[in-house]
């Protein structure tokens, strides 16, 4: 019989008492042991991580830092710039890691997203490769912006003033605009997305969007298509802003157009040259924003670009157009539509008309929706 019992057959508990005190005896015995180990061992191991970390760290880095390496920096100079952000262990490690990488003369000033306690090989292979490690700022400017509307937004962009951009704009003949231009830079800031510098300036970023102006002008052969419709490159610039005005569908860019050189070549109702009378033209004569509809007073204006008092196109563009008007300019669509109007502008809906009847039907459906939506007309 077992010693739990006693002689009676009964459990002794002073005996199973006695063994689990024992038990927990030996437990807590092997968990100093274990522990006292597992302190050791993880004492040596840190200093092993130090030793073998005296020049270079090891491992995947740590936490996210973005860093800047200034603008003529020597490999030396970066690596002191990355040991100071604790990017790289020593500099002497940088160095060696950028000699063992022929890319490594051609890191680019900027900054970049890293991590500290990187080996110093990973933070080259970081560096050389700014496509996906280089934080990129940039600003966008949109389809259909006039100069005045441009300019505060460019210089939000590039923490530069507006003065200081209106100032390059008052000599624009430095700024690479094609001759067509006539030293006006109204619609050849061409609307993009654009990287901002890390010390910007207001000269080069317009000279930036001239010259996208150019490309774009360049891969539409704008100049020779042009001739073929019978029109100087400037007008096709002047058609293109207008539609960027007018409508903001694809599909009625080319419709716009047509209609606007049917008026133009007398193709109407009753076969007489028609003013334009676009609204839009009078809102940039009067310098308005946020308008779709204009009054009396402000259609009577005497200005060259009111087309409601001056025949023809006016002398040029009321906003820079993007590359699908311009498009447009160039391939109008068939058809002998020369009246529309955006029926729902939250839509862009737009609908076109030959006769005059139609479009005051037209007309009527797009004053029920500014009836029905005060305040967005």
């Amino acid at each position: 019989m077992s010693d739990l019992f006693d002689e009676n057959g009964k459990v002794d508990r002073s005996e199973v008492g006695r063994r689990v005190k024992s038990g927990l005896a030996v437990v807590l015995a092997l968990a100093v042991l274990v522990g006292g180990g597992w302190f050791a061992a993880s004492k040596g191991y840190a200093k092993y991580l130090d030793w073998r970390q005296t020049d270079d760290y090891i491992g995947a880095g740590q936490n996210d830092i973005q860093v800047t390496i200034p603008a003529g920096a020597s490999i030396s100079e970066m690596g002191n710039v990355l040991v100071k952000a604790d990017v790289v262990r020593s500099t002497k490690a940088f160095k060696n890691a950028a000699a063992k990488e022929p890319k490594s003369t051609s890191i680019q000033p900027g900054t970049y997203k890293l991590k500290t306690h990187l080996p110093a090989s990973t933070a080259v292979s970081m560096l050389i490769d700014p496509t996906h490690n280089k934080v990129v700022k940039r600003v966008v400017v949109r389809e259909g912006l006039r100069i005045t509307a441009a300019v505060p937004i460019l210089a939000k962009g590039t923490g530069l003033t507006e003065d200081q951009f209106n100032a390059v704009l008052k000599d624009p003949s430095k700024l690479g605009l094609p001759a067509y231009a006539a030293n006006n830079p109204e619609g050849f800031l061409f609307p993009d997305s654009y990287e901002i510098a890390d010390a910007p300036d207001a000269a080069t970023m317009l000279k930036a969007m001239v010259a996208e102006y150019s490309s774009v002008a360049g891969t539409l052969s704008l100049e020779s298509r042009a001739a073929a419709l019978g029109l100087t490159p400037l007008q096709v610039v002047t058609v293109a802003s207008l539609i960027e005005a007018e409508v903001n569908r694809a599909e009625d860019r080319p419709k716009v157009a047509r209609a606007i050189y049917n008026r133009l070549q007398g193709k109407t109702e009753n076969g007489q040259v028609m003013r334009l009378q676009l609204d839009s033209t009078v809102i940039y004569a009067n310098n308005l924003d946020g308008k779709l509809t204009t009054t009396d007073e402000q259609r009577a204006l005497k200005s060259p670009y009111n087309t409601y008092v001056v025949d023809g196109l006016p002398p040029g563009p009321i906003n820079s157009p993007g590359k699908a008007s311009l498009e447009a300019a160039l391939n109008p669509a068939d058809g002998d539509m020369i009246y529309w109007v955006v029926v729902n502008p939250e839509t862009g809906e737009t609908k076109f008309a030959s006769t005059l009847a139609d479009h005051q039907a037209n007309v009527k459906e797009f004053q029920a929706w500014c009836a029905a939506n005060k305040g967005k007309c």
